[in-house]
């Protein structure tokens, strides 16, 4: 089994965070490869970042179907042009953010998402509402911070984490609580000692969940969401 762990930004220090967190849980026998891109954003804090940082993760998801990758984790907690990605694969794509959300619906009836930025609340509930589960949503908050931030300072994502973390718990009456940045990889276990509930890191949720799928040989619809696009001409 081959894996592409593919960071779709070019920050160094997020992609060693990732790699850290996936060697970590990673089966032995499985050969896994944590990447980032080689050009565009350092992180991806906008809709616009986001568009920038596609076009390369396109031209690396059709580099990963001929080098033999059995499956491609996007690990970034956006999933920046995911469907785009899938119609163009013949090898499943996952992105951490769908993972991380349907592993939830399986551990508690209503989840919570910690972010970055305060304009990000906003987007993750925009991204809840478009997949239909604000019926199982409890909430967003956001610590204030950058991703870059994020991971090099744990002992300030770690406190105000706990602080929201418990709101979200006891107020907003969330059962699980996802880590809403893959630069917050690795933090999981401390938070989850002081909140009591689960928390997902999305990045080894997801992993874990791919190597299960690859396994039992399930890849991605292609007769109708993702089926495969047509050549266009292009001026």
């Amino acid at each position: 089994m081959k894996i592409l762990v593919l960071n779709p930004n070019a920050s160094e220090m997020v992609t060693q965070k990732i790699e850290q967190a996936v060697r970590k849980v990673a089966r032995p026998d499985v050969e896994v490869s944590v990447e980032k891109l080689p050009h565009g954003p350092e992180v991806l804090e906008s809709y616009h970042d986001e568009a920038l940082a596609t076009p390369w993760s396109i031209e690396r998801v059709k580099q990963a179907n001929a080098d033999g990758y059995d499956a491609v984790i996007l690990a970034a907690f956006c999933d920046p042009g995911i469907e785009a990605l899938k119609e163009i694969s013949d090898i499943p794509v996952y992105g951490v953010e769908e993972g991380a959300f349907s592993v939830a619906l399986l551990l508690g009836n209503r989840f919570s998402i910690l972010t970055e930025k305060k304009h990000k609340e906003a987007v993750k509930e925009q991204h809840v509402r478009k997949l239909g589960l604000l019926d199982r949503f409890a909430s967003v908050r956001a610590l204030g911070m950058g991703v870059v931030e994020i991971g090099e300072d744990e002992n300030k994502v770690l406190q105000r984490g706990i602080e929201l973390g418990r709101s979200m718990v006891n107020d907003d009456k969330a059962e699980v609580i996802i880590m809403g940045c893959a630069s917050m990889a690795g933090y999981s276990a401390e938070l989850e000692a002081a909140l009591g509930v689960p928390i997902l890191d999305p990045v080894t949720v997801t992993y874990k969940m791919v190597e299960g799928l690859t396994e039992l040989g399930l890849k991605h619809s292609k007769i109708g969401l993702f089926a495969k696009p047509s050549q266009q001409k292009m001026f």
